[in-house]
């Protein structure tokens, strides 16, 4: 897992499960390289402060009391531009997904998520890409694959033939370490594959490199 050397990555969340609450606190204080910058129960309290402690990355529930969560990240998108924001919930309807993305979330995780996933996702969401939950990325691609746009975006670039197999295997919904062992390859070589394949399609994570590619392919 790559961490921070520099200086600390400031995260805060929104969270009005104390149980919760206290997982996510003792899990980013043992992090190196992670502090918890702030820590509230509702939108209600955390608007007011949260500007000032400067988060990096804010993790934001979506089941909160008073405002719900998904108009706390359209607030926090436009009060925190520079700061990631990631859903953490236990929620997977569709509609709650599509929304809290559109209202400005990074990223979207489920709460079953291991630990080491809710870290990497908070790491992946500050280095600018989007962390997705394996069953929320599937949800993504499926909805796009159903209602594909009526007229083709941008075509693509040109792509080798390995970016293109591994993109056809991740279409499909397989996992990066599950197309390492299908095309014989390591892990990290396909991790490697895929900084390629973000860099050429000008996108921030796999989902985005996957709609791009299905997207051109319904245009031939």
């Amino acid at each position: 897992m790559n961490l921070l050397t520099e200086k600390n990555l400031r995260v805060a969340f929104i969270e009005d499960s104390k149980t919760m609450m206290s997982i996510l606190h003792k899990l980013i204080e043992k992090t190196p390289n992670m502090e918890v910058c702030g820590a509230w129960p509702s939108a209600e309290e955390a608007l007011p402060q949260i500007h000032e402690t400067a988060p990096n990355v804010v993790i934001v529930d979506l089941e909160l009391p008073g405002m719900n969560g998904q108009d706390c990240i359209r607030i926090l998108s436009a009060m925190l531009p520079s700061a990631a924001l990631v859903v953490l919930t236990i929620h997977d309807h569709p509609e709650q997904v599509f929304g809290a993305l559109e209202a400005g979330a990074n990223g979207y995780l489920l709460k079953n998520s291991s630990h080491e996933t809710i870290i990497e996702g908070i790491l992946t969401a500050h280095r600018g890409e989007s962390p997705l939950s394996p069953a929320i990325a599937g949800m993504v691609i499926r909805s796009f694959q159903k209602n594909p746009p009526k007229k083709p975006t941008v075509p693509l670039p040109s792509l080798s033939p390995r970016e293109r197999q591994i993109l056809e295997l991740l279409a499909k919904g397989l996992v990066p370490k599950e197309a390492a062992s299908e095309l014989h390859i390591s892990y990290e070589t396909v991790r490697d594959y895929l900084k390629q394949i973000y860099q050429k399609l000008h996108v921030r994570s796999r989902t985005e490199a996957v709609l791009r590619f299905l997207d051109a392919r319904q245009a031939t």
